[in-house]
């Protein structure tokens, strides 16, 4: 081929390699697309779905709280909140001038209904970058007279909306606040379900007594909805049907309104605890520690101040001295003696000289009567109804502190009742307590439930209904039955033995009548428990505490009695800090509540 007809086809070869060239570019292109729309199509389209969708999880109501005669204890009312929908007041151009109106929208709402708002412009921004999807509430809990000037408000505030939330409510206040507890906002970050949901709203969950012990069953399930968001973040449409949470199960305690009412108003602003028990089956139908809290106060949040003046108040108003609190019984613990001396051999007839006083080497522990001269001769029962010092310390020197406490383990005192709520173990007379060494003076102290013994009023009313039903220990509880929305019953609690009093039957009989004796015969030391609606038994206590200047008494009476016209049997203890007697403090409260509940 001559130079002529090659220089001719070197136009046609460039371009049929350009061609060439194009194709193949187009080719890798179209392979491109087919391997990103037909083979990883639903990867990208499932990430675009993640970029673009948004999970929302919405929270349950919370279930109920009921007492046993049906009264509201703890329940949900409405909360009328201003919200902002931030997606709805956005500005054009750059975000500050979004976030400036915002603040001026703010500024001028607070300025209407005459309420100052603690929404600075750190958390708008931060709810723009976390929550841009959720409308972010700027006042809480309208009154009326707010909600009606924000309604009057002109020109009207563009995407603002009055929304309605449900918050929990305490309708008696502080009633049985240290049963109830109190609520508060879940924390997120360590929620199981965090990472299902985009946008993540939290519960309203229990923070202490019934509310924590039963949040799981209170709660509830939470819904979900899904929605569609720009590139910005902002909602633009739901997606499908929501689906609705699930309310939490109402639960049905087994406190008494009516008994716990009095037994707090009983106490009234003393320093103390007073608990009332089923004795046949560990029920607990009262249970009140005073001074108490409004858990009202932790409704959406408790301020700063008022958390502040409960820590520091002294009588400690977040201790449930009924459960927790550790206290020297004084003489309640002479019924506990007086099983150990009867187990032992030492018969009932079986006289100790009461002369006024116990010498235990140089040291002189008076009786009550010392000023008169001592008892002369007491028996058992004598001892039980006139609470005489001598008997019990001399007989509890006879017996030692490993049979004495014996006795006071079967009877609970050292080891927790099985209440589910916080408790204290309290402190068991054992040789080996601590690093000091047990004398004879520490076993005759703790023969009057004085020195190193403590209980709590809890342990006391229930090793007082085994005395009275025969010798069984019941574990209290405090929830009767949960209910579903319909008031069908979930579940329901029975009662449960725990323990059993190392007495015999003889021996219980015995004891019961020398409680019997102490309210009802007419030098008794438990004489003010007498009532006219019910026949108790019981005994009064007086433990001294403290030293010198900062001496003062702890006051108590733990009793049994049948009611005549239902037949139940119920254990009462009461126990008054800083009071005056056994007899003269805490005895007449018991008198007076059965007086006044049945």
């Amino acid at each position: 081929m001559s130079d002529i007809d090659l220089k001719n086809l070197q136009p046609f070869l460039r371009i049929g390699i350009i061609l060439f060239l194009v194709m193949a570019v187009y080719a890798v292109i179209g392979i491109r697309l087919w391997h990103v729309q037909v083979l990883s199509g639903n990867k990208y389209s499932a990430k675009a779905s993640r970029q673009y969708a948004r999970k929302i999880r919405i929270p349950a109501v919370r279930g109920r709280i009921f007492s046993s005669d049906g009264k509201l204890l703890a329940e949900n009312r409405a909360s009328y909140d201003a919200v902002f929908h931030l997606s709805e007041m956005r500005r054009p151009g750059r975000m500050d001038k979004t976030i400036n109106h915002i603040m001026g929208e703010l500024a001028r709402v607070s300025d209407c209904i005459g309420r100052s708002c603690g929404i600075t412009v750190t958390d708008i921004r931060r709810h723009m970058n976390y929550y841009p999807g959720l409308p972010i509430t700027v006042f809480q809990d309208l009154n009326p007279v707010e909600l009606a000037k924000i309604s009057e408000l002109a020109p009207p505030v563009n995407g603002m909306e009055l929304a309605v939330d449900t918050v929990r409510r305490y309708p008696y206040g502080s009633l049985a606040s240290h049963l109830l507890g109190y609520v508060g906002p879940s924390d997120p970050s360590k929620a199981d379900d965090r990472n299902e949901f985009f946008y993540y709203i939290p519960d309203i969950i229990g923070k202490s007594g019934v509310e924590r012990l039963y949040d799981d069953k209170l709660k509830g399930m939470p819904g979900k909805k899904l929605v569609l968001v720009n590139h910005r973040g902002f909602v633009h449409e739901v997606v499908g049907e929501p689906i609705p949470a699930r309310n939490g199960f109402d639960l049905e305690l087994t406190l008494d309104v009516r008994a716990q009412r009095l037994a707090e108003r009983l106490l009234g602003n003393a320093n103390g605890a007073f608990v009332v028990l089923d004795a046949s089956g560990g029920a607990v139908l009262a249970m009140a520690s005073t001074p108490g809290f409004d858990p009202n106060l932790f409704v959406p949040r408790i301020s700063s101040q008022d958390y502040s003046r409960l820590l520091k108040n002294p009588d400690k108003p977040f201790l449930n001295k009924a459960a927790q609190g550790c206290y020297m019984p004084g003489s309640i613990a002479k019924p506990l003696v007086g099983i150990c001396l009867l187990e032992n051999g030492i018969p009932p007839e079986h006289e100790i000289n009461c002369d006024g006083f116990t010498m235990i080497g140089n040291s002189r522990i008076r009786c009550w009567y010392w000023y008169g001269g001592g008892h002369g001769g007491v028996d058992l029962l004598r001892a039980l109804e006139i609470s005489c010092n001598d008997f019990f310390i001399e007989n509890g020197m006879r017996l030692g502190v490993d049979r004495l406490s014996a006795t006071f383990a079967s009877a609970g005192i050292g080891s927790d009742t099985g209440f589910p709520l916080p408790e204290s173990d309290g402190l068991l007379p054992a040789r080996n307590q601590g690093n000091r060494r047990w004398n004879v003076f520490d076993t005759a102290l703790v023969s009057i439930g004085q020195g190193r013994i403590e209980v709590t009023p809890l342990q006391a009313a229930r090793y007082t209904a085994a005395i009275a039903n025969g010798g069984t220990l019941w574990k209290p509880y405090i929830l009767k039955a949960v209910r579903g929305a319909s008031g069908t019953v979930i579940q329901e609690t029975a009662p449960e033995a725990n323990g059993k009093l190392a007495a015999s039957p003889r021996t219980l009989a015995l004891i019961r009548e020398g409680m019997h004796r102490a309210v009802n015969a007419p030098g008794g030391g438990a004489k003010q428990a007498r009532n006219s609606r019910i026949e108790l038994s019981g005994k009064t206590g007086t433990a001294e505490v403290g030293s010198g200047e900062n001496r003062y008494k702890n006051t108590w009476f733990t009793g049994f009695g049948t009611d005549a016209k239902t037949g139940k049997t119920y254990a009462i203890t009461v126990m008054v800090m800083h009071g005056v007697g056994g007899g003269k403090t805490a005895a007449p409260l018991a008198a007076r509540f059965f007086e006044n509940w049945l």
